[in-house]
């Protein structure tokens, strides 16, 4: 096994064996990170307890049965498909023949040569994720309308929101569509180099990961 010691030299991070009779030969340079995945999520949905004060106290909605929960999702998805209408934004399912960055590519190029911004493709799929359940109480309470709200895992729709960001360049958000609504963004530090170097009216080409 090499050990590896860190060194910074020319605002780079390099990376050498800290045996002496290696570091002659071996030399690890990096740059810049490839794709970077964030978690998001909105930290007053995150507990039961958030939940019962979300609908009771905010919205005034009680006893919180499962149908309040579920007119959550159904609110939240047509808002996406009410967003693709009238942004004349494909929304679709993956096709399984079809790798997601082929079939929104296009788009993405035409947005591209247009020099426009913002969200161009919308992809749907079933994915696991957090949620919240709401039941009635296995034994009788003082309060005739108590449901116990426990947080578990369920299948639900996921929307995959394609973009493109003025200083990031492509991006990926992902949000689940039931509560809690958990988010995740994509984000590739090579497309913000490209951003940049366009930014700066510089010439190159870019060949995947690739410049010149």
């Amino acid at each position: 096994m090499i050990l590896l010691r860190k060194q910074v030299q020319r605002g780079e991070d390099r990376w050498k064996p800290s045996t002496s009779c290696w570091a002659s030969l071996l030399s690890l340079v990096y740059h810049c990170f490839d794709r970077v995945v964030i978690q998001g999520y909105l930290p007053l949905l995150t507990r039961p307890e958030h939940i019962v004060h979300f609908f009771r106290d905010v919205h005034g909605l009680y006893p919180i049965t499962q149908q309040a929960l579920a007119q959550r999702t159904r609110d939240y998805q047509r808002w996406v498909e009410a967003f693709a209408r009238n942004h004349r934004l494909p929304l679709r399912w993956p096709d399984k023949k079809i790798k997601n960055e082929d079939l929104v590519r296009p788009s993405c190029l035409s947005r591209k040569r247009r020099k426009r911004f913002g969200v161009y493709f919308i992809l749907q799929s079933m994915e696991p994720g957090p949620t919240f359940r709401s039941r009635p109480p296995p034994y009788p309470t003082p309060d005739l309308n108590y449901r116990p709200i426990k947080r578990e895992g369920s299948r639900s729709t996921h929307s995959y929101f394609y973009l493109r960001d003025e200083g990031l360049g492509p991006i990926i958000v992902g949000v689940g569509s039931f509560l809690p609504f958990q988010t995740r963004y994509w984000i590739n530090g090579h497309s913000f180099i490209s951003r940049q170097l366009e930014r700066q009216g510089l010439r190159f080409r870019k060949d995947d990961n690739a410049f010149l």
